[in-house]
């Protein structure tokens, strides 16, 4: 096929952080069938390796008839841009090389000027914010009779409520945060340590010394646990006591 002049700029973009082309825009290019240079990439005599690094198979809407159906294509670098039309021959296609090169390294060069990106360093608890927390969460379990029980799964959602994976650190943005969740945390443990206190001090009242109706006594202790069950905890604001929030204030402050 003879090469006409091409009326069209070469067509390089940038995808993963890579100056590419694809077969389709080097066959608009060069005035050439897809199917052909695709037929030209799939029989390039290069290694694996290199048509890996260099090649990659991808899915385009094409347009048939009144409808549009997925084809295949190529997407190359540069490298494999070079491999791949080294058998263009002719002077109007060294003419069409040299610019589809000078569009890729005029894209590589746009490339590596942008300013780089570079995230804020995250900081991560230090010693004293650990031992901080690691009271409350001693505050808010000490007591039960399941305390570790109750500690490893604090821990657990505090981890969940800051998408903080173990064993990382938590992040210091994350600080107010975990207070809130401390906050109703204490609110619930507290209320059930309250019922459970109230329960013993019925049974030592009223079926010990008293000798009352046991049944009626142990209705009454379970009446108290299922209205603690259908509490909307959830939307309750957390109460807590001034030591409490005292304890919660040192945290906050990173004392």
């Amino acid at each position: 096929m003879t090469l006409q002049l091409s009326a069209i700029t070469p067509k390089v973009t940038v995808h993963n952080g890579k100056a590419i082309t694809t077969s389709q825009d080097v066959a608009d290019y060069f005035g050439k069938l897809h199917k052909n240079v695709i037929q030209k990439i799939e029989s390039l005599d290069c290694s694996r390796e290199f048509m890996t690094a260099n090649f990659s198979a991808v899915a385009v809407k094409i347009q048939a008839g009144f409808n549009k159906r997925d084809s295949k294509a190529y997407e190359m670098t540069k490298d494999g841009f070079v491999f791949l039309v080294m058998g263009f021959t002719g002077k109007k296609a060294a003419q069409f090389k040299e610019a589809y090169i000078a569009e890729f390294n005029r894209m590589e060069v746009k490339l590596h000027s942008a300013p780089k990106y570079h995230p804020k360093a995250v900081e991560r608890f230090n010693h004293s914010d650990t031992r901080n927390l690691t009271r409350l969460v001693w505050c808010m379990t000490n007591g039960f009779r399941f305390e570790r029980s109750w500690s490893n799964a604090l821990w657990l959602a505090l981890r969940e409520v800051t998408g903080t994976p173990s064993p990382e650190r938590f992040q210091v943005a994350h600080i107010p945060l975990i207070a809130d969740e401390c906050r109703r945390i204490y609110y619930i443990t507290e209320s059930l340590r309250q019922i459970i206190n109230d329960a013993e001090k019925q049974v030592i009242k009223r079926l010990l010394r008293k000798r009352e109706n046991i049944d009626t006594v142990l209705a009454e202790i379970k009446q108290l646990f299922e209205q603690f069950q259908h509490q909307q905890i959830g939307i309750i604001t957390a109460r807590t006591d001034h030591w409490y929030e005292g304890e919660l204030t040192h945290f906050l402050e990173r004392h």
